[in-house]
C-alpha cells in the first residue's frame, strides 16, 4: 500500500443537487480539519495546530469548506469522517457531500490537492480496496459490471459477484485442490508408505467428477449471460424511404432519427438504446442501399454495410405497398446467411397481392408485418427479435455465480489442464505430473482471485473504472 493522499470527484460532473469529493488516506483527517468549519464555528478561531480528535468517525457534520490560502467560503457541505480500517479502502476516507456543479467541485478539489492530497487516477479507490484486503478481484471487477450495466439483469449479476458469490464459489474449488496437491506432495516424500496408484485414481476421479462439470457450467454461464452485459446489436437495412428511421423511432419510442419523404435522409450510422424483456438493445439506423454515384452517399452505405456484418441481427425493411425490386432481391440473397428479420411495412397502406408475392420472394426467412407509422405488430415484433434471437443464445437463467469475460478465459485454462488428468497420469512420474498440474491449476484460480502482486495486471483492470471509485 502507498502511504500518500489521494482525492477526487466521485460524482458525475455537471449541474446536480448533490457533489462529492473523496479523499483517502492518511492525511484524510488533518485535510477535513483544515478545510471543514463547523456550523456556528468561526473560520479564524481554530488552531491550525490542534491535533486532538474533534470528529467522530462515521458521523456527518454540518457546516462549510474555507480555502485555507484565501479564507474564502467555498460552499455549504455535509462532512464524513471514515476512520480506518471502516472504511472502503480500509484507510482513513474523508467525503465532502456538496452542491455538484464544475465550478464548486472544481474549487473544493483544488483546495483538497493544496492541502496535501494527489489526484487519483481511475480507480484509485477500489484498487486501494483490493490491495487492501476489503474486496478480491472478483468483487472489483463487479463493481465495474455494476457501473456500466445496461439493465437490470446485469445489475442483480453484479451485485450477487459483489457479495462475494463467484468468490465462495472459486475458493471452495481451491480448497479441495489444495487437499488433494497435499496429497500428491505426501506421496512424493513418502512414496513407500503410500499407494500412488489408489492416490492416483482417487485425484483423477475428482477432477472428472467434481470439478470438470463446475468449471464447465461457469464457462457456460458467462457465454450465455454475455448479452446482458454487453448487449445486442440490430442493424436495420433497405433501400431508402421504406420506412427504416420510423421503425427506428417506433421501436425505441422516441424521435431520434429524422423522417422525411425525401430519400436519402439518413446518411450516417444513428444509434440508439432499448431492451427487449431485460435484454439491453442496441439498435442502428443506417443509409438507404442502393446504386448511387454520389460520394457522400456511397460512404454512408459502406459504413452501412460494415454495421451489417457485425450486428447479431438484421433488421431488412421492405415496404408492403408493392413486390420486391431486383435490388431488394439481392439485399434478400445477401442477407440470407445472417441472421434477418424481414420486416414488411406500411401496413396501414398494404396491398395484399404485394405482399403475397413478398412472401413468395422471401420464403424461408422470418417475416413480419408492421405499421411503423401507426404502430402496428411493434410488440410482435419484438417477440421475433427475442425468440429469434435471444432464446437462441442464452437459457435466461442468471442467478448464482458467473464471471466476466477475463474470468471465463482463465477458467477456460483451468478446463484444459482438468482435462489433461489422464495424460499425466500416463508418464512415468506419474504423482510428479499431476501434482504439478494441480499447482498450474491453483495459480490459474489465485489469478482470478487475484494475489496483490501482479502491478501490471491490475493497472489495467483498475483503469477500466471511473475516476473517483
Amino acid at each position: 500500500m502507498t502511504n500518500n493522499t489521494i482525492a477526487a470527484i466521485s460524482t458525475p460532473l455537471g449541474p446536480g443537487g448533490i457533489g462529492i469529493v473523496r479523499i483517502s488516506g492518511p492525511g484524510a483527517y488533518p485535510i477535513m480539519k483544515r478545510l471543514f468549519v463547523r456550523k456556528n464555528q468561526d473560520f479564524n478561531s481554530i488552531d491550525k495546530r490542534d491535533t486532538g480528535d474533534r470528529f467522530t468517525s462515521h458521523r456527518v457534520y454540518y457546516g462549510h469548506l474555507f480555502d485555507p490560502g484565501s479564507e474564502n467560503r467555498l460552499d455549504e457541505v455535509l462532512a464524513i469522517y471514515m476512520k480506518a480500517p471502516k472504511s472502503f479502502t480500509r484507510e482513513d476516507v474523508v467525503e465532502f457531500h456538496s452542491h455538484s456543479g464544475f465550478v464548486v467541485l472544481d474549487r473544493i478539489l483544488s483546495a483538497v490537492v493544496d492541502a496535501g492530497a494527489t489526484l487519483a487516477g481511475p480507480g484509485a479507490f477500489s484498487k486501494r480496496a483490493f490491495l487492501s484486503g476489503r474486496i478480491d478481484l472478483t468483487q472489483a471487477e463487479a463493481v465495474i459490471d455494476l457501473i456500466n450495466a445496461p439493465c437490470e439483469t446485469a445489475v442483480q449479476m453484479a451485485n450477487s459477484q459483489v457479495a462475494g458469490e463467484f468468490r465462495e464459489v472459486l475458493e471452495g474449488i481451491t480448497a479441495r485442490i489444495t487437499t488433494l496437491q497435499a496429497a500428491c506432495e505426501a506421496s512424493i516424500e513418502f512414496s513407500d508408505s503410500v499407494d500412488d496408484g489408489g492416490l492416483l485414481l482417487n485425484v483423477l476421479n475428482s477432477l472428472k467428477t467434481s470439478f470438470v462439470p463446475v468449471i464447465s457450467e461457469l464457462i457456460q454461464r458467462e457465454k450465455e449471460t454475455a448479452i446482458f452485459k454487453e448487449g445486442l446489436l440490430l442493424a436495420i437495412a433497405g433501400v431508402p424511404n421504406v420506412g427504416k428511421s420510423s421503425l427506428l423511432n417506433r421501436l425505441v419510442d422516441k424521435e431520434t432519427a429524422i423522417v422525411s419523404e425525401v430519400p436519402g435522409t439518413t446518411r450516417d450510422i444513428v444509434r440508439e438504446y432499448f431492451s427487449i424483456k431485460g435484454v439491453p438493445v442496441i439498435i442502428c439506423d443506417t443509409a438507404g442501399i442502393h446504386n448511387t454515384s454520389d460520394p457522400v452517399e456511397c460512404i454512408g452505405i459502406q459504413k452501412a454495410r460494415d454495421h451489417f456484418n457485425q450486428a447479431d441481427m438484421v433488421l431488412l425493411v421492405i415496404e408492403g405497398t408493392r413486390r420486391l425490386n431486383d435490388f431488394e432481391e439481392k439485399l434478400v440473397d445477401e442477407f440470407k446467411h445472417a441472421r434477418m428479420i424481414a420486416v414488411i411495412n406500411k401496413d396501414d397502406l398494404a396491398d395484399e397481392d404485394a405482399i403475397f408475392d413478398i412472401q413468395k420472394q422471401i420464403k424461408g426467412i422470418s417475416n413480419i408485418r408492421v405499421s411503423a407509422k401507426t404502430g402496428t405488430g411493434m410488440s410482435a415484433l419484438k417477440e421475433l427479435i427475442f425468440k429469434d434471437l435471444v432464446s437462441g443464445k442464452t437459457r435466461v437463467k442468471h442467478e448464482g455465480a458467473t464471471p466476466n469475460l477475463r474470468q471465463r478465459k482463465i477458467l477456460e485454462k483451468i478446463l484444459q489442464e482438468l482435462l489433461r488428468g489422464d495424460n499425466a497420469a500416463e508418464t512415468e512420474q506419474a504423482i510428479v505430473n499431476v501434482s504439478e498440474l494441480l499447482n498450474t491449476i491453483l495459480n490459474l484460480l489465485n489469478e482470478i482471485l487475484g494475489d496483490r502482486k501482479k502491478e501490471d495486471l491490475y493497472d489495467n483492470i483498475f483503469s477500466q473504472f471511473c475516476v473517483g471509485k
